[in-house]
């Protein structure tokens, strides 16, 4: 055993004294946090706080090198079996090599041409060619003439078009509008002479262009965009601040958006048809990882895809939260179940691929433009870095933090913790989360080399986590009785890289990915479903944990106040609980406004589902395809119905916040020092 680990017994009483002395005095005196007791110089030597925050190892290498620069190899080809094992920290969801079309890069310049193409896939918001919804391969794709863009004002039942229309858009749609120009052209505008236009586009939209660069008046949308982008504003600013791209999409509504631009234009389009499959239920979150559904989206007609039993009859995802991409570089596996390889990037570019192509057998072309841009678009995103914390940090505070988060065995003697103990690493967030702090990184008792700093890669049964069951249960529900995959999924695309750690788990036993941890302050709500609205709430089961909730809105304009629909406040100052890191929402009863009672949930002192709403989850469960057929709320939405879809109500299918309840062990001061540390990654 390690100086650091057999000394902690002192160092952990001498830290619960501290915190629970700084408890007695105001929250915001620093709780002074222990020394290494016996620890060696070299530990030391490093610090508690620190190090590099996110953005691949690759990006951080060429920051100042020259284009020729060979770039050091991917700390992620380190994970492999048996890699740290019997460390603090523990890996056993492995890298995997996929063979792009694209090679990887391997000089800085490479590098920085490949990241290039990456950001024109994600945002090349009105620059000629850029990628569109589901129109991948399309040499000229249709979008939404501007004429009935601008008309949008109408379909929102306003006696005239605002003058603040493009905000409004924003903040219904739940997209940033674009930091950099993104036109269209007004009403009586061409934008052949005016550059575009003069309005600006929100991040999920952008004009489309002729292969000359002239522009063309109409706009398509950029669905990955509305998964994977956010806001915080702050009155302080801060160059992190603002539009976050590649971050945690929790305030996008694309049923609204899809359902606005569907009104406001005439005519049939491939678009318009998708956007009334229902693909979220609420504000930012919805059926992510519809891996049922894609499997007959993309089936390039083949029968056997479409008509598999196997896939129809699975059991429904529901409701997922997108991972931010800036955490991609630190994850050796996709999604939140460790679904496909890290490296499979196909995939990431699916929401672009060219249905009507795939479905007709003709998706040659997709296929070959998907090969060529998804390799660069992940480089791309696995270059990103989280935003900083733009509020104090309490140092003192943080270093004890710290300390419990690589070293607090939550499973420890007289904790008495209600969870199974996970099967390896030291039992403390570190262990499934991995290691951030400069002292932990380089003590060989944790990492087997530092290149290891800040991997995430250990899959937790399902019995461990504890969290809502659907997701998981899905995806282990597309495996057949002997664990094999219908051989028919074989030939989709996107499984050239075969599958993730969840079609390798024994006895098809259903696991969750523990996920990396930079910038988690900025990526609220919490779980895999985003169904607990802060940090506080996810490390104490107990409280914070709101059945029905409804965070905070943006304030609406005096003069246009209940007469249109407002985004999530995103202002840090206004609308964020620092003390206990999270959006600020209003916790709800059943039979409020929106709730639903009698069909969802029932009232009362113990509200629970009701028989209706456990009637339908058992649909779900059986016939997985039924979650995604069109519902009346959304084929025709009043301002009342969209406002409903801001409020999580937990006794939905897929929405339940129970779970990762073995931080119940921890002390309110434990609490504090853990939040005050997350702040610093």
């Amino acid at each position: 055993m390690s100086t650091t680990i057999g000394t902690w017994g002192c160092g952990l009483a001498l830290l619960s004294a501290a915190l629970l002395a700084g408890c007695s005095r105001s929250d915001s005196t620093a709780a002074t946090p222990p020394r290494d007791s016996g620890g060696s110089q070299e530990q030391e030597a490093h610090p508690l706080l620190g190090g590099p925050r996110g953005g691949n190892a690759w990006a951080n290498f060429c920051k100042d090198q020259a284009d020729e620069a060979l770039l050091p190899r991917d700390p992620r080809e380190l994970l492999v079996p048996g890699v740290n094992q019997g460390k603090a920290v523990a890996f056993n969801a492995y890298w995997r090599d996929c063979g792009n079309a694209v090679a990887r890069p391997k000089t800085c310049g490479e590098l920085r041409q490949q990241a290039e193409l990456g950001r024109f896939v994600a945002h090349g918001q009105g620059e000629v060619g850029t990628p569109l919804s589901f129109a991948g391969g399309q040499q000229r794709p249709s979008g939404v003439p501007a004429e009935d863009y601008n008309r949008l004002w109408e379909v929102w039942g306003l006696p005239g078009r605002p003058d603040n229309f493009d905000d409004l858009v924003a903040q219904r749609h739940g997209s940033p509008l674009a930091p950099f120009p993104n036109p269209y052209p007004l009403p009586g505008e061409d934008p052949n002479q005016s550059n575009g236009g003069s309005g600006q586009l929100p991040l999920a939209y952008t004009q489309i262009r002729e292969a000359d660069g002239s522009w063309t008046g109409e706009i398509g949308t950029k669905v990955c965009v509305a998964c994977h982008n956010g806001q915080i504003d702050s009155a302080k600013g801060g160059a992190d601040l603002g539009t976050q791209l590649a971050g945690a999409g929790s305030i996008g509504d694309f049923a609204v958006s899809g359902y606005d631009l569907g009104q406001a234009s005439s005519g049939f389009s491939l678009n318009k048809a998708i956007n009334l499959i229902t693909i979220s239920t609420n504000r930012g979150s919805g059926a992510i990882d519809f891996f049922q559904l894609a499997f007959v989206l993309f089936s390039r007609g083949d029968p056997q895809l479409l008509l598999n039993p196997k896939i129809l009859f699975s059991q429904a995802i529901g409701n997922i939260k997108s991972p931010p991409w800036w955490n991609l570089a630190y994850r050796s596996q996709k999604f939140h179940g460790a679904i496909l390889p890290t490296d499979s990037s196909r995939i990431d570019l699916a929401a672009y691929y060219d249905v009507a192509a795939s479905l007709t057998g003709r998706d040659d072309e997709a296929l070959a433009w998907n090969d060529a841009h998804s390799g660069p678009f992940q480089v791309w995103a696995e270059t990103q870095a989280p935003p900083r914390y733009p509020g104090e940090i309490d140092t003192k505070l943080a270093e004890a933090g710290a300390i419990l988060f690589h070293v607090k065995d939550l499973w420890g003697k007289g904790l008495d913790n209600p969870a199974p103990r996970p099967a390896e690493g030291n039992g403390s967030c570190a262990s499934c989360h991995g290691a951030y702090s400069p002292r932990y990184i380089h003590d060989p008792s944790f990492l087997e080399t530092p290149e290891l700093a800040g991997l995430a890669a250990y899959t937790v049964p399902m019995s461990v986590v504890r969290t809502d069951p659907v997701y998981a249960d899905a995806m282990q529900s597309l495996r057949n009785l002997d664990g094999d995959f219908p051989a028919a999924t074989n030939k989709q695309n996107f499984l050239y890289c075969g599958s993730g750690a969840y079609g390798d788990t024994a006895n098809k036993t259903p696991i969750l990915l523990a996920p990396p941890l930079w910038g988690t302050w900025a990526a609220a709500p919490y779980l895999h479903n985003g169904s607990v609205p802060n940090i506080w709430g996810v490390l104490d089961p107990d409280s914070e944990r709101p059945d029905i909730w409804r965070r905070v809105s943006t304030p609406a304009r005096d003069d246009q106040k209940g007469l249109v629909v407002m985004g999530y406040d995103t202002n840090f100052e206004r609308a964020y609980d620092t003390a206990k890191l999270g959006w600020k929402y209003e916790a709800l009863r059943c039979g409020d406004a929106g709730t639903s009672p009698g069909l969802v949930c029932t009232p009362g002192d113990e509200e629970k589902p009701s028989t209706a709403q456990f009637a339908i989850s058992l649909l779900y469960e059986q016939i997985g395809l039924l979650w995604n057929l069109p519902r009346p709320e959304g084929l025709r939405m009043n301002q009342q119905d969209i406002e409903n879809r801001k409020i999580f109500n937990t006794h939905l299918y897929s929405q339940g916040n129970q779970g990762h309840d073995f931080t119940r062990v921890l002390s309110d001061p434990e609490r504090r020092a853990l939040i005050e540390y997350l702040k610093t990654l």
